[in-house]
């Protein structure tokens, strides 16, 4: 009865004929079954047909509403619970294992196309215990990829980039034993080591938050722990070898923007202990990002007034340099991940439910003001 309501309501905001109705309710039912019902930050009871008339009805005129509902038709990207886990279960043979045969093949003085020889070799299972795996936010779903790579030990990933000295210590005790029983004999000091650091996450719009020089000074994630790889008795860098580090900085979905904006920091930042990749599983392609003149329409809406609240450009804002209209650091994505709305999207996608606007997937933000 609810769905009816919902569907009802819609038809009403947008003024369709019959015609139209019967037209987009099989469309809209199945994208709400598919993909847009599973948002998890939605109201208690609301799913998406209900949010979608709300939305809709925010607009004052009908003309806008046809604008905004032919942006949700047309430019929307909803990456769903069942693609995230697919684009992480893809990270281990896709983007990461190629580098690690690359290294046991160098180690073995063989072509590393021969990938079968290489990965049944005694070397590559070291290269592999000597690879560690962590965590650079909760979205790097570990669990899922450790379930999906059995070949990877438990105690060679972790949930975080933050590792005490108890859990390094353990780690590092864990590694020399599997070397002990793989060669067969004590482990040098520097096999037990480990040689190779992949860091693990989900989506980066603008790729500031890992890495970005403020003021003459480097400041984000993957500094921060380049840091701590090189400071004396730090807890990282006790268990890492002391040079030739081999780091993967891994992202399951990343636009262009901070692709370009990652890689570019990295060849001015200095790691003295050796080298640091990006992979990226999945590349939004360029033409996500709204640009003129195809998208004027959904830009002159996004720049009204009505349809913002200057709340949201605070103190956080201006570390992007830019409005929050369209999205932090101007990233302009029509993106919608499932468990939250990044706010590198659009505003009109992602206003909270307190603000003057809401958005069609309301954003629970990590910042709560006055607290």
């Amino acid at each position: 009865m609810r769905d009816e309501l919902a569907e009802a309501l819609l038809a009403k905001v947008m003024g369709w004929t019959d015609e139209e109705k019967a037209r987009e309710r099989p469309i809209l039912q199945d994208f709400a079954r598919y993909k847009y019902d599973e948002y998890q930050q939605y109201a208690p009871g609301r799913r998406f047909i209900e949010s979608l008339a709300l939305w809709l009805r925010q607009f004052e005129t009908l003309a806008e509403r046809k604008v905004a509902y032919d942006f949700f038709r047309k430019r929307l990207i909803f990456i769903s619970t069942a693609e995230i886990r697919h684009l992480v279960e893809l990270a281990f043979p896709v983007v990461i294992q190629p580098g690690l045969i690359a290294k046991a093949a160098t180690a073995l003085s063989v072509d590393p196309q021969r990938s079968k020889y290489v990965v049944s070799s005694p070397v590559y299972t070291q290269v592999l215990r000597q690879t560690l795996f962590l965590g650079l936010s909760d979205g790097a779903r570990t669990d899922v990829f450790r379930r999906s790579h059995p070949q990877i030990s438990n105690e060679q990933l972790w949930h975080a980039y933050d590792i005490s000295d108890e859990k390094a210590a353990s780690m590092h005790k864990k590694l020399k034993k599997a070397l002990e029983q793989q060669l067969g004999r004590e482990p040098t000091e520097d096999e037990c080591k480990f040689h190779t650091l992949c860091l693990l996450d989900d989506f980066t719009a603008s790729g500031t938050s890992y890495i970005r020089l403020e003021n003459g000074q480097w400041d984000g994630k993957i500094p921060k722990i380049l840091q701590k790889l090189c400071e004396d008795n730090g807890a990282l860098s006790k268990i890492f070898a002391k040079d030739d580090i081999e780091v993967v900085v891994c992202i399951y979905v990343a636009a262009h923007q901070a692709i370009d904006h990652i890689q570019s920091d990295l060849k001015a930042f200095n790691f003295p202990k050796g080298r640091v990749r990006l992979k990226v599983v999945h590349a939004l392609p360029q033409e996500a990002r709204l640009r003129s003149p195809d998208d004027d329409k959904i830009i002159a809406l996004a720049m009204d007034d009505r349809y913002f609240d200057k709340v949201v450009d605070d103190e956080h804002a201006d570390v992007g340099g830019t409005s929050m209209r369209f999205g932090y650091a101007d990233c302009r994505l029509p993106l919608i991940l499932p468990h939250n709305a990044p706010n590198n999207s659009l505003y009109l996608l992602w206003g909270e439910y307190e603000q003057t606007f809401t958005g069609l997937f309301p954003r629970v933000s990590r910042h709560k003001r006055g607290g």
